[in-house]
């Protein structure tokens, strides 16, 4: 792994920036610069504001810079099929894996095995829940930078709001990398550990559609976590992405560091594996007898697990912005009571989260001795009154 391929300078930045997007032809999807000042937020009446999150997300500075840093991450990954497998689910996220369950006898009996194998709780995640709906003539749901970074009473649940908690994650990721060659001295498998933290949300897309109202759908379990996770790992199956690379993707939501955690990253694996209707040890997922990771463990799924720890901070920063917006949608901007879980008040939050951010908005009001001006101040930033 040379210095030039780990070394995201501003400067190097920039290059590679410049780089990925005459590739992938992005330069006119966004909005073309961002910084932290207020003068590159585009304030806009309530009234005003996009429904189309699609819209929102590519007007949006944050977002666009955010989506540029990922095309410019993936420009460096030096196995020229894993960087166009990985570039083509950015460009496509179609749920490829589920367009075999319009066949209504196929997927019941998909739901039958995860439920034998205790990888689905029927209580929990009933028949007609367990896949969100899809189009069957191949278009994705939505592109991938108008998805929201989780569900909507979670963190980043604002259209962009997969791509700034992705661009934070694979910061973070590079910045362990690079820790451990510094200190050390070796490196670690560069490749597995950035595209595996690249993909560990790639179906949120799908999983997190937009509604009517400026929410997302609900997200259901499966293999005992979160559906996107188990879909994210299947659509990594079915599109044939390697096989130390589809263990890192998974191990983001656990780690093979003690038997239960294990077990938690095997069950989401053979969950997956369910779906694709594959045998996850001829794949080499998972040892011989289908209840381990292959070992030695490889380091990059806990690179990939301790990078996507972003939640740890924007859950909470997430939910006490949401408290404060809606006082302040109230108080300022008229708003009554019954609004407030509808498209009014969704559209208002979503347009402050995509251009702002909660993490921006929360932090504003913790350091401020007057947390409600804060609010104020910062919606009245986006938002003309």
């Amino acid at each position: 792994m040379s210095n030039n391929t780990t070394d995201l300078s501003r400067r190097n930045f920039l290059k590679l920036t410049a780089c990925a997007t005459a590739v992938t032809g992005i330069s006119s999807l966004f909005s073309p610069a961002y910084a932290l000042n207020n003068e590159k937020i585009a304030k806009i009446k309530l009234d005003s504001i996009p429904t189309d999150p699609v819209e929102i997300a590519r007007s949006s500075a944050l977002v666009g810079y955010a989506f540029r840093y990922l095309m410019s991450v993936i420009d460096t990954i030096h196995n020229q099929d894993l960087k166009n497998k990985v570039l083509s689910i950015y460009n496509n996220t179609a749920p490829t894996f589920a367009f075999k369950f319009a066949d209504e006898d196929l997927k019941k009996a998909v739901y039958s095995q995860l439920k034998n194998q205790n990888l689905i709780d029927e209580s929990k995640t009933p028949y007609d829940k367990f896949l969100p709906p899809f189009d069957l003539s191949g278009a994705a749901p939505q592109p991938f930078f108008s998805a929201p970074g989780s569900g909507y009473q979670s963190h980043h649940a604002y259209p962009g709001g997969l791509v700034t908690h992705t661009a934070v994650n694979v910061m973070v990721t590079l910045s362990l990398l690079e820790s451990y060659k510094k200190f050390y001295k070796y490196d670690a498998i560069y490749d597995e550990a950035v595209a595996g933290q690249l993909l560990h949300d790639l179906a949120k897309p799908y999983v997190f559609q937009w509604k009517k109202d400026g929410s997302s759908l609900h997200e259901y379990q499966i293999g005992g976590t979160g559906a996107h996770h188990i879909f994210s790992i299947a659509e990594s199956i079915h599109r044939n992405l390697p096989a130390n690379v589809i263990v890192a993707q998974a191990c983001a939501h656990d780690h093979p560091g003690s038997e239960n955690d294990e077990k938690s990253v095997v069950d989401y694996i053979k969950a997956a594996a369910v779906l694709c209707q594959v045998d996850p040890v001829r794949m080499k997922l998972l040892s011989s007898d289908g209840k381990h990771l292959n070992t030695p463990h490889r380091q990059a799924g806990f690179l990939v697990h301790l990078g996507d720890h972003d939640f740890v901070l924007s859950v909470p920063a997430a939910k006490e912005s949401i408290a404060a917006l809606k006082k302040v949608a109230t108080d300022v901007f008229g708003m009554k009571n019954s609004e407030l879980d509808g498209l009014r008040f969704n559209s208002l939050r979503n347009y402050i989260g995509a251009n702002y951010s909660f993490m921006r908005y929360q932090n504003d009001l913790s350091v401020s001795s007057d947390p409600y001006s804060a609010a104020k101040q910062a919606a009245l930033l986006c938002i003309e009154k």
